[in-house]
């Protein structure tokens, strides 16, 4: 009797032993011990593994495209940095070169003139990288009200937001110079231009006739003529002057220039701007406004009769845009006139649509 007891008292023993080793509520598992699966969040996205943990087979799976970060069984290791150049259109890229555009990263695949990234996946593909905080680029101009710096815009505008695939951020995109550090003025904000589009009746008409293909073209030169006139938006006033200079140099997004042109965009906006000129190029809303009267309102019958700009493309005619802006001085075919057309077509290219033929004046 007492040699079962005994015999009774060891098998006893035996099944705690092998009870505690397995208990998910023991100590053992869930302290880092290594080799037990469950020891810690090892395939989430981000985390690191408990202390003392390693990956074991058949354990957590590693989180969808952690490899492309370079991690290793056993941990995640941190995205790379977006911290590469913004898309160019028309630049020529080779395989391998990294960008950034519209709040990505993309690789080339293969040599090309610089087409969309988001178009052309025969010659890009999206690459995995964490966003740069506190940088310019297509992501958001530095220094720009349209969003924080170096964060994607987000400003909803529903009379723009149709017309740009990715609303601000295409806006973002059509203003990337084909230099290195670029730094938008915070002057040029989305938020300013859908301001100041809704402040006059005569602004309703701009890239509003329901016609996408003419609206399109319209908002893709007023663009151009936007990038030419301010450098891609890093110049408020022409030539360096200053802005609170008590005189009407250049100003502003179409860069209106001289006392009568400042009178009469005073006189349509309500506004004191021969006696403020300043106005044009601190004020976001009021610096819209301007281009949009000598856009919309404004016509130069010594150069190009008594059509404005407006009416111009909206017939298919951006050589006569730059005739009305600067024709004077660009027409006929200067290399800044190219240039001009040449802004154009890029942006037709970011929206989708034919930039037509009438190109230079």
């Amino acid at each position: 009797m007492r040699q079962v007891l005994a015999t009774l008292a060891v098998l006893s023993l035996a099944a705690c032993v092998t009870g505690s080793a397995a208990d998910p509520d023991g100590s053992v598992a869930g302290a880092g011990a290594p080799g037990v699966a469950g020891a810690g969040p090892v395939g989430s996205a981000g985390a690191a593994p408990s202390a003392g943990a390693t990956s074991v087979a058949g354990g957590s799976a590693m989180t969808a495209g952690s490899s492309n970060a370079g991690s290793s069984m056993g941990g995640a290791a941190a995205l790379p940095l977006c911290d590469f150049p913004a898309w160019v259109p028309m630049k020529a890229y080779v395989t391998g070169d990294k960008v950034t555009y519209l709040g990505k990263g993309y690789i080339a695949t293969g040599d090309n003139p610089g087409y969309d990234p988001t178009v052309s996946t025969f010659f890009w593909s999206t690459f995995a990288c964490q966003p740069v905080m506190g940088t310019g680029g297509a992501t958001g101009s530095a220094g720009s009200t349209s969003g924080s710096a170096g964060a994607p815009s987000t400003i909803a505008c529903a009379r723009l937001d149709k017309l740009l695939p990715n609303g601000s951020l295409t806006f973002d995109a059509m203003f990337q110079p084909p230099w290195d550090g670029h730094v938008a003025k915070a002057l040029y904000s989305y938020s300013g231009l859908c301001d100041a589009l809704a402040s006059q009746q005569a602004f309703g008409a701009f890239a509003n006739s329901g016609d996408a293909t003419k609206d399109k073209r319209e908002l893709a030169a007023f663009f151009a003529h936007v990038a030419k006139e301010t450098a891609f938006l890093e110049q408020t006033d022409e030539a360096m002057e200053a802005s609170n200079a008590q005189d009407y140099h250049g100003r502003g997004a179409i860069q209106i220039t001289g006392y009568a042109n400042y009178d009469s965009a005073g006189k349509y906006l309500g506004k004191n701007l021969t006696g403020n000129p300043g106005m044009v190029s601190t004020d976001p809303v009021t610096n819209w406004q301007s281009a949009l009267w000598f856009w919309m309102v404004n016509y130069n019958p010594g150069t190009a009769g008594v059509q404005n700009c407006h009416q111009a493309i909206s017939g298919g005619d951006f050589g006569q845009t730059t005739r009305i802006i600067n024709g004077g001085i660009e027409c006929p075919g200067s290399q800044s006139a190219k240039d001009r057309a040449q802004y154009f077509k890029n942006n037709c290219m970011l929206i989708k649509v034919d930039p037509g033929t009438l190109l230079v004046c």
